[in-house]
């Protein structure tokens, strides 16, 4: 009974930690207004209730984190400034609450976070991104097993790559990735042989989730967070054979899929996949049991029996630096520079395989060259405070270089840049340099297993902050909850102490922390309910439309009605109601009432080209066709490449 009751609370920690990370990557990798809200809400709720009750460790808090977290709150706080310049009030508000969401989770994990109980914060992680790893390729492995969202179908290979749980198949390579420094430590600092190599179990799995979503970003965060662990880690060698054997069963795992065509490429729902993907499964399942089972017999067999000298080390990673020189060159980096700025389906993809091999070897960069000039020219713009948060969509609609859909410009750094200018990308970057700063330098700092803990969340959050740059990992919240998880147990106060050293003399510097005072405690109370307010409020907003919308399609236009206006009175400064109103109004023959909702919408949101569609449309009913032509003109302004206003670009003029 001492026993359970000794590791009970590391046990609670890692569990509460794996599930909460679960729960928010499978619900669609939260990304959604509704599920990023109500987790924003349960976060700031948490921190209420830890301070209010004293749940929270006392520990005093590092310099450190109080200027990480200082970042953090500069850059909401200057998102929300931009509400006066913006053209979106609405999309501004909601890059706000995204912020503060972020802030919420960074200070929950670092005040509860504590030296103790370090180690179980990153098995907790690792036991979520593994866990997630399994739900995905059971997903592709047996269909019908989850309940799978529909999945847009007007991108190539959009149906074939692995996506769910998360929705996005980046997003879910970059998640599962950035479990493998997590893993890679825990096969060093568990207990005994067996536990070790069980670590590395998931390894497989995470290597063919990885090649079914066909995500080049996924395999450059794993490089990323494998070499920065190996090179933070005072194991190295260690560390090294660790990766060895999960490349292995890596390997093998993805070469049982090259001769299953259709479970990798489609069509799936087929009675072939199905047998497919039975037998792949247990071919799987067979590599996670030999790469468990070959790291730990070289543990019990090797560990602590073989030396290497000092030279070895610096003969590999020249050989290494070497191997990579060769292949730059011989790769021609300046044909595949051109390859990568061309746009989709203009290089042909490499590879005689199907899509997902083709695409995964293929260096075209999918348009990203395209989003990050959008969003040089965005700042060149504006380059002083930007366009707003959330500004980027209406910006590419109007000046995109070939006709595409897309939100975000993959790279958070350009994007703040074109939205929020200089200060937003300097307080983006300085977030990212101190958080990997502070990792590096704890972690050679520290020794023995806790060392290995902060070289490894480190080397997960240098990987988010990489992945930050390729992809819009800033919007997939389950993917930024891990990212900003891992910064707050780097610089808060569960390494900060590990750091120091362990004999303090008074000729030696003191650790410079902060102790929080009654003052400090009552301003963070009244500081998280305000924001649990902000984000209630387009929540609310969110479902009293939604509402509407049922409303109306069960043609009761009055309830439709009353449930837009109420979602007016919640967010007055959102064109969404507005437009709703609008849309109703017009459902219901009063199309005088529509326009003038209409022109309350633009009046919020006067870049979005489909509420000047809309009073176009609304002014041809009304007869107003002088206005219904002026609308439309500026319709086409705002979005001159869409596939719907072709023909009108391709009349001659007169």
């Amino acid at each position: 009974m001492s026993g359970l009751s000794r590791l009970g609370p590391g046990t609670l920690v890692t569990g509460l930690v794996a599930a909460a990370v679960l729960w928010v990557a499978y619900d669609n990798g939260s990304y959604g207004l509704a599920s990023r809200s109500a987790l924003a809400i349960v976060v700031w709720w948490g921190l209420i209730v830890g301070l209010v009750f004293g749940l929270m460790p006392r520990d005093p808090i590092p310099r450190v984190s109080l200027v990480v977290g200082a970042l953090v709150a500069a850059l909401a706080l200057w998102t929300l400034a931009s509400l006066f310049w913006t053209a979106d009030a609405e999309a501004t508000f909601d890059e706000f609450n995204r912020v503060t969401l972020y802030l919420g989770t960074f200070t929950l994990v670092a005040l509860g976070s504590r030296r103790s109980t370090l180690g179980r914060w990153a098995d907790g992680l690792a036991v979520a991104i593994a866990a997630v790893a399994a739900i995905a390729i059971t997903s592709r492995l047996f269909p019908g097993s989850f309940p799978e969202g529909d999945l847009p179908t007007f991108l190539p290979g959009a149906v074939t790559r692995l996506s769910f749980p998360l929705g996005y198949w980046n997003g879910l390579a970059i998640f599962v990735a950035l479990g493998v420094p997590l893993l890679l430590r825990l096969a060093l600092v568990a207990r005994n042989p067996l536990l070790r190599g069980l670590a590395l179990a998931p390894m497989p799995v995470i290597a063919t989730t990885v090649y079914l979503t066909s995500s080049r970003g996924g395999v450059v965060t794993v490089i990323v967070g494998s070499l920065v662990f190996i090179a933070l880690t005072e194991r190295r060698w260690a560390a090294t054979a660790a990766l060895g054997a999960s490349l292995l069963g890596a390997a093998a795992a993805v070469a049982l899929l090259l001769d299953r065509d259709e479970l990798v490429n489609g069509p799936l729902g087929t009675d072939l996949v199905e047998r497919q993907g039975r037998s792949a499964a247990l071919l799987i399942g067979l590599s996670c049991v030999a790469t468990s089972s070959l790291y730990g017999l070289g543990v019990s067999s090797f560990e602590g029996r073989v030396r290497l000298p000092a030279w070895a080390g610096r003969v590999v990673v020249l050989a290494a630096l070497l191997l990579t020189a060769i292949w730059v060159v011989v790769s021609d980096p300046i044909e595949r520079f051109r390859h990568f700025k061309a746009l989709p389906g203009q290089v042909a993809a490499s590879g005689d395989g199907g899509f997902v091999q083709a695409h995964l070897l293929s260096g075209n960069g999918s348009g990203r060259w395209q989003f990050w000039s959008a969003a040089l020219d965005q700042w060149n713009a504006n380059w002083l405070v930007g366009d707003g948060a959330g500004s980027y969509a209406s910006w590419w609609s109007q000046h995109a270089s070939f006709s595409y859909f897309v939100r975000d410009a993959h790279s958070l750094y350009l994007e703040a840049l074109g939205e929020l200018g200089v200060l937003g990308l300097v307080l983006i970057a300085a977030v990212v340099v101190v958080g990997v700063a502070t990792g590096g330098r704890r972690s050679w700092r520290v020794p023995g297993e806790a060392g290995l803990t902060t070289a490894s969340v480190t080397a997960v959050f240098t990987a988010y902050g990489v992945a930050l740059g390729f992809e819009w990992m800033w919007e997939l919240t389950a993917v930024s909850v891990v990212g900003f998880a891992s910064l707050a147990l780097i610089t808060g106060p569960a390494t900060e102490r590990l750091a120091q050293p362990r004999i303090a003399t008074s000729d030696r510097p003191q650790p410079r922390t902060w102790r929080p005072g009654f003052g400090f405690g009552v301003a963070s109370l009244a500081v998280a309910w305000g924001l649990i307010c902000a984000q209630a409020i387009p929540l609310l907003a969110n479902r009293e439309v939604a509402r509407s919308q049922r409303a109306a399609r069960a043609l009761d236009l009055e309830k439709a009605v009353g449930a837009a206006k109420a979602a007016r009175d919640i967010q007055p400064w959102a064109a969404t109601p507005y437009l709703q109103l609008a849309l109703v109004s017009e459902q219901g023959g009063a199309l005088s009432a529509a326009r003038m909702w209409i022109e309350e919408a633009i009046e919020r949101d006067g870049r979005n080209w489909r509420l000047w569609l809309v009073a176009a449309r609304l002014e041809t009913k009304l007869g107003q066709l002088a206005a219904a032509e002026r609308s439309l003109r500026r319709a086409v302004e705002l979005n001159p490449r869409s596939p719907l206003f072709q023909e009108l670009l391709d009349e001659p003029a007169g």
